[in-house]
């Protein structure tokens, strides 16, 4: 046996956690393939949801969350990613090629990785309990270990903003027929792999300067009591080009998954970014033109004794996930007299 070269169960157990990741509309937006040590992870482009994420930064963000998730699973298992990311110019939808190394698994990697399964889209209602100052440095560590910066939205004027552009942003999507159309194909389904189930979806809040959340298909009454007592932050780059966004979904997922940890609730919201001018809301008054925001997470506590939510569908793994036969091995060259064959 190679010791060296992890073997495909290993890559597949890997990629089977990595897929537990979000996505928009749980869409599940990407192709993963893999020969040796060697993993790449692609885009599926007939998932682009193209009325919600006209400009694809969700598509991105969604699949930047897969890629981190499969880091933490490797390194849970004995191997280290090493990620290149938008490696060939010439293929825009090949995000990130990873070469597997050998780890030393430590304590924190399994802890981490044992947060994938246990994470939930939680978009009830959390209760009034403030985050202790030490879970919210850990919160905006883990963002900044990812070229992402975590902003906890505390004051007045920067909340309403950003309720402002939530429900802006609502209203406008639901004025859109075709938005409308692409939502209800996508949520309220309860047998399928992907979208978002009715039992996972909530009735907007709509109390005032709560966040309102997207108008799912189906959607079940929200259980909890009372107004939401969420902290509301949003996740920002430096930057708004492709690579920033696949970083924001990096950095989303360890933000997530360090919630899940420190045992907090959290739901990631991107409605209000999907716009031009709601993101340019966000952007001037939430965060004072420092950085491009990419997405909202709430966080906080769940209501004593609230019922935990049921896993969301996955695709089976032979959908997405298929090794590569390759006599020159993934993400070499082909040589020029067998290009078209």
């Amino acid at each position: 046996m190679d010791h060296t070269m992890p073997d495909a169960y290993t890559v597949r157990a890997a990629i089977a956690l990595a897929v537990r990741a979000p996505s928009v509309h749980n869409s599940q937006p990407w192709d993963w393939r893999f020969a040796g040590r060697t993993v790449e992870l692609r885009t599926d482009p007939r998932r682009h949801l193209r009325n919600t994420d006209p400009d694809g930064r969700d598509l991105l963000v969604s699949c930047g969350c897969a890629l981190h998730h499969f880091t933490v699973a490797a390194a849970a298992t004995g191997w280290a990613a090493q990620v290149h990311r938008l490696p060939d110019p010439a293929e825009p939808g090949l995000l990130a090629r990873i070469d597997l190394v050998p780890h030393d698994t430590r304590d924190g990697d399994i802890a981490l990785a044992a947060a994938i399964p246990r994470r939930r889209s939680d978009r009830r209602r959390f209760a009034h309990r403030p985050l202790l100052v030490r879970d919210e440095v850990l919160l905006q560590k883990s963002a900044a270990d990812h070229g992402a910066a975590l902003c906890v939205v505390a004051g007045a004027p920067q909340l309403s903003a950003l309720t402002s552009a939530a429900a802006e942003a609502g209203g406008l999507h639901r004025a859109d027929p075709d938005y409308a159309i692409e939502l209800a194909a996508w949520s309220g389904r309860n047998h399928a792999p992907d979208g978002v189930p009715a039992q996972n979806a909530i009735q907007s809040h709509t109390a005032v300067r709560e966040l309102r959340v997207r108008d799912f298909a189906d959607a079940r009454p929200d259980d909890t009591e009372g107004r939401d007592g969420a902290a509301l932050t949003v996740l920002s780059t430096a930057g708004d080009s492709a690579l920033d966004r696949l970083r924001a979904g990096e950095a989303a997922s360890a933000v997530l998954l360090t919630a899940t940890r420190l045992n907090l609730a959290s739901c990631v919201y991107t409605e209000p970014l999907e716009l031009t001018c709601t993101r340019g809301l966000i952007r001037d008054c939430v965060l004072d033109g420092h950085g491009e925001p990419q997405l909202v997470v709430r966080i906080g506590y769940l209501p004593e004794g609230a019922a935990p939510l049921p896993a969301t569908p996955r695709r089976p793994l032979g959908e997405v996930v298929r090794p590569v036969a390759h006599p020159y091995g993934i993400g070499l060259p082909i040589p020029a007299q067998l290009r078209g064959r």
